[in-house]
């Protein structure tokens, strides 16, 4: 797992050499800052990148840098990256159709249909849902912080 301020004072102190990308994993970003060192462009996109890294916060750092990476490394095949991608766009029209639900009603009948059927429904789906029936104030905020 990746450090976020590890990344950061790497990015600030040699960012334009490109070591915070090598650290990162991004090993073909970090040969490209590394090859034009000699010229100002990568020690600004250094400096940008350690006051992007700084705002970011750990979870959204974690998720970009740590979580997807080893994810990668671990299912390199595209049938698995395919499937995730799929699962996110489910999960989308899932929260989509559950808002357009006008009554708890429905949205009953649509958490008991599922279950009957046997169908999955994602975590978030499933919370939007429940959140609606026992009128809660919903924060899709899918965070890992």
């Amino acid at each position: 797992m990746k450090n976020k301020t590890v990344a950061t004072l790497l990015a600030f102190v040699l960012g334009g050499l490109g070591i915070h990308r090598f650290y990162l994993g991004q090993t073909k970003k970090g040969w490209l800052y590394l090859g034009f060192s000699w010229t100002p462009i990568p020690w600004l996109l250094g400096l940008i990148d350690a006051i992007r890294f700084n705002g970011m916060s750990y979870a959204d750092f974690n998720r970009k840098y740590s979580l997807r990476h080893a994810f990668r490394k671990k299912f390199e095949d595209e049938e698995s990256l395919h499937l995730a991608h799929f699962e996110a766009k489910r999960e989308e029209e899932l929260l989509r159709k559950i808002e357009a639900l006008k009554t708890k009603e429905a949205i009953r009948q649509f958490l008991e249909d599922a279950k009957q059927k046997g169908d999955y429904l994602p975590r978030v789906a499933h919370a939007r849902a429940r959140a609606i029936l026992e009128d809660r104030p919903w924060k899709n905020e899918d965070r890992l912080d």
